[in-house]
């Protein structure tokens, strides 16, 4: 699990905590109560998943996690460049290609890390250094991300790696936060505001505990991001 996934499934265990802490509320809703019940099934298996994901891991490298890490946030700094650039250019096909945010690329697996970060060089590479400076992102940036990048494929490309992919670990976590952020996002939010009225104490600490406080790495800034989910 890379940290913004740890951040995000830490909400969701204090979402549950807080509803189990006042079932009275909770119950006021039945469908919201299932939904609490099954948010609780999700991370209790991603902790099962975490762990044994973590043991199997033990044979690779801190460095090969820095190395994902620093990728990811070149991703998303060169992509938003591109964006810009794009939105300036009023190109609408260009800001789509680059659309890459925070919350959607941190809990993307390796495959897609790798296949994202693709794009993003593929777009960076039909742009003009000048225009790519002038939107923050210089001419050695753009080498460390590519040096980067291939890094990051050829360990990937390892057979140990491949072995790693083959038990699906991250695939099903990848696939437990996408349940989760729906089930969240369409049946808790949806009837949480009910309770303002029937439990407005539960609301706020609802609320609170949705938030997502997620540190990225030191290159960018030490200050935490908060992300309602």
């Amino acid at each position: 699990m890379n940290d913004y996934q740890i951040s995000t499934k830490s909400s969701y265990k204090l979402i549950v905590n807080e509803a189990k802490n006042d079932a009275k509320a909770v119950s006021l809703i039945p469908t919201f109560a299932k939904g609490i019940n099954r948010l609780e099934e999700i991370t209790d298996e991603m902790d099962l998943l975490a762990v044994q994901q973590a043991k199997d891991l033990k044979g690779i490298t801190k460095d090969k996690k820095n190395v994902l890490e620093e990728l990811i946030d070149y991703t998303i700094d060169v992509a938003g460049a591109i964006h810009s650039y794009a939105e300036t250019k009023n190109n609408l096909t260009l800001q789509t290609k680059v659309n890459f945010k925070i919350s959607q690329v941190s809990t993307m697996n390796q495959e897609e890390v790798i296949n994202t970060a693709a794009i993003t060089l593929e777009e960076a590479g039909k742009l003009p250094a000048d225009a790519l400076a002038e939107e923050g992102i210089t001419a050695e940036e753009l080498t460390q991300f590519t040096e980067l990048y291939n890094q990051f494929k050829d360990t990937k490309d390892g057979k140990r790696e491949a072995l790693i992919e083959r038990i699906n670990y991250t695939d099903r976590l990848s696939e437990l936060f996408a349940e989760a952020a729906n089930l969240k996002k369409n049946k808790l939010d949806r009837l949480a505001t009910q309770f303002q009225r029937k439990a407005p104490e539960f609301f706020l600490k609802y609320k609170a505990a949705a938030t997502v406080i997620y540190k990225r790495g030191a290159k960018k800034t030490d200050t935490p991001t908060q992300e309602t989910k």
